[in-house]
């Protein structure tokens, strides 16, 4: 894809993005009015199921997302590379930002008492979400993939990463610094992930192209994972496997497909 084309995807406002939702959300991460702000959003999220913000929190690991863009494969593969490119920044930053802030999760501050905690308990490395980060990452990273005339049907992506965000306080694991950090972290990833995809060439997007077919090769890595992981949520595991037969199933029309002559 051309220099120009790349460009009317992203524009360079849509850099700021990630500082400006850093900015509105400074009281989050400046830490007032805590642990104030955390107990009421913790209880509130109360009103609806443990399986529902579970759910959610499995879509902020990479391997869900791989199993639910999968059809793209083949379809739109530069949706999937897109939220691809953006995963190793996104990787390095989640791990740089927990070893530099080294900040207790809400746990260790304030003990199991009177905290609604779904899945495992979690005590160490709160900021910043990484499943904040990779639902905003993907989001944004298949969002600004798309042709800009296609954008506005896809909004909802954005609602969705920010449901996942909410289930990383409803399950205990996260105080509101950590997910709203993480949010402007993954909109970083994730357009620097859709700014790479935008300059593959379209030769390396067919099916029989070595690059899809590498990709679809970790997809079977993601389907053991699917498969054999708990991931903190025993809850999860029907919707896992659910995802994983999903996967399956698609891999195996993409390489019916990577299998036919040009």
């Amino acid at each position: 894809m051309n220099n120009a084309v790349t460009r009317r995807r992203i524009a360079p406002w849509h850099w700021a993005l990630p500082f400006l939702v850093a900015a509105l959300t400074a009281p989050l991460w400046l830490g007032w009015y805590e642990p104030g702000v955390f107990r009421t959003l913790n209880r509130a999220f109360m009103v609806l199921p443990d399986g529902l913000w579970a759910l959610l929190s499995l879509f902020g690991t990479g391997w869900a997302i791989y199993a639910a863009t999968a059809p793209a494969l083949w379809r739109a593969p530069r949706i999937v590379l897109a939220w691809i490119c953006a995963a190793p920044l996104a990787g390095v930053l989640t791990r740089v930002g927990k070893n530099l802030a080294d900040n207790p999760r809400p746990l260790e501050v304030l003990g199991l008492e009177g905290i609604h905690v779904i899945g495992e308990p979690l005590f160490i490395a709160a900021m910043p979400s990484g499943h904040a980060i990779t639902a905003f990452a993907g989001a944004t990273a298949i969002y600004f993939a798309l042709e800009p005339g296609r954008r506005l049907r896809w909004l909802w992506l954005f609602v969705f990463a920010f449901g996942v965000a909410c289930s990383r306080i409803a399950v205990g694991a996260h105080w509101p610094a950590d997910v709203s950090v993480g949010a402007a972290i993954g909109l970083l990833s994730g357009l620097t992930g859709a700014w790479l995809a935008g300059r593959i060439p379209e030769r390396h997007l067919r099916p029989q192209a070595w690059l899809m077919r590498g990709v679809a090769v970790f997809g079977l890595y993601c389907l053991y994972v699917l498969w054999t992981d708990e991931m903190g949520f025993a809850i999860n595991m029907p919707w896992q496997y659910a995802l994983g037969a999903f996967l399956a199933a698609c891999l195996a029309l993409f390489a019916a497909r990577s299998l036919r002559t040009n």
